[in-house]
């Protein structure tokens, strides 16, 4: 009689860890899946952040390229002015 009262109190205690350690998965799998979708906002966020200053170096890198002859062109007019013919404007930029 006692063996068989320790099996039931057995199974009963193993079923109860089993429901226990259901719902902790459940709950962790809940949280962690809540945070991984705070996490991909967030990267989501940053990218855009990203593409953004991309996009603005680009912008500047195009104007720089565009304006560089004329900057070129007169620092090339003040050496000259200033007795200095000759000098390599190339690589200063």
């Amino acid at each position: 009689m006692t063996a068989s009262l320790r099996s039931v109190v057995e199974q009963l205690v193993a079923t109860r860890v089993v429901a226990v350690e259901t719902l902790l998965s459940t709950a962790i799998s809940e949280r962690d899946d809540a945070e991984n979708a705070r996490v991909a906002d967030q990267v989501s966020i940053i990218d855009g952040e990203l593409r953004e200053h991309a996009v603005a170096a680009a912008r500047a890198a195009a104007l720089r390229d565009r304006e560089m002859p004329a900057v070129r062109a007169a620092l090339e007019a003040v050496r000259a002015e200033l007795g200095e013919p000759g000098t390599p404007t190339t690589g200063l930029f």
